[in-house]
């Protein structure tokens, strides 16, 4: 994964830790590793990955 930050529509960029982790989660949900998830995904798709992965995040934040 590039070091390059990830925008999300609020306006505030990804965190290093929150882009591991959505990596790391949907490797386990395709049932892969994270170095073939990313081997094997284009840039473009993880930051929608890591997008979606935020976007949930703050949807069960404002849940609480």
């Amino acid at each position: 994964m590039s070091r390059g930050t990830i925008e999300l529509p609020n306006g505030r960029c990804a965190t290093e830790s929150e882009a591991l982790s959505a990596l790391a989660r949907e490797a386990k949900r395709r049932k892969t590793s994270y170095g073939l998830l990313v081997a094997s995904t284009t840039e473009r798709e993880r930051a929608e990955i890591i997008r979606e992965y935020c976007a949930e995040k703050r949807r069960k934040a404002r849940e609480k």
